[in-house]
């Protein structure tokens, strides 16, 4: 089952947050049942086993308001693994909601003003019959700015920088990891970090240790001579 193995590749990589969990999900789920009709009379239940298994044991996730809000917000997924049209709008409002109350939580003195009606008034000459009511701005610059970001054709994590909300959302729910593995790929780094002959380490020095060699493993190596010289 290819899909199946690529997709427990992607959740145990080191780089996996939280956030590419209900992707992989869906188009595990989407794919296996593609694969039915290649199979064998003897195997052509495998598909629907196996997507029955997922959401029985991912019942919890599958609707799950951190998780959805972890996956719209990376700028690599945010509606485009969702097929219905109703649970796309429902995720989006699910956006603009959490934007909204960020939002008030950050500057809660200014969205109370801001969402006081005021009176406007149309300029004339000297005419002020018409007053209305103006709606707070506030829900609109969120609005657009949700609109803006799912818009923007830009994959890459940095595109967060143009939007602030959306940014702070990212870091809030995208925190865990989706699969233990690469904590115990870093356990299993520590028992060569402590040795025997290291058995003096204090916790400082240890930690120290321990972050220089696995961070080793995301940065280019630089050489110690310049090409040029």
């Amino acid at each position: 089952m290819k899909p199946l193995t690529a997709a427990l590749d992607i959740l145990q990589g080191d780089n996996c947050s939280y956030g590419a969990l209900l992707p992989t999900l869906e188009v595990l789920m989407a794919k296996t049942l593609t694969l039915k009709e290649t199979l064998s009379r003897m195997t052509a239940e495998l598909p629907d086993v196996i997507v029955k298994a997922i959401q029985s044991r991912f019942a919890d996730v599958l609707g799950n308001k951190d998780a959805l809000l972890a996956a719209v917000s990376c700028p690599k997924f945010k509606l485009r693994w969702l097929r219905d049209e109703g649970r796309k709008q429902e995720v989006k409002e699910l956006l603009i909601t959490e934007c909204g109350t960020l939002l008030q939580s950050v500057s809660p003195v200014a969205e109370e003003t801001a969402s006081v009606p005021t009176k406007s008034t149309i300029p004339g000459d000297g005419m002020d019959f018409f007053g209305f009511e103006i709606e707070p701005e506030e829900s609109y610059s969120v609005e657009k700015e949700v609109m803006d970001y799912l818009r923007s054709g830009g994959h890459e994590i940095e595109t967060l920088n143009q939007f602030s909300n959306i940014k702070n959302i990212f870091l809030k729910y995208n925190t865990p990891t989706p699969s233990s593995a690469p904590v115990e790929r870093l356990f299993s780094l520590g028992s060569l970090v402590l040795t025997p002959r290291r058995n003096r380490l204090s916790d400082t020095r240890f930690e120290k240790l321990l972050l220089m060699r696995y961070n080793n493993c995301f940065t280019s190596p630089i050489p110690f001579f310049h090409p040029e010289y």
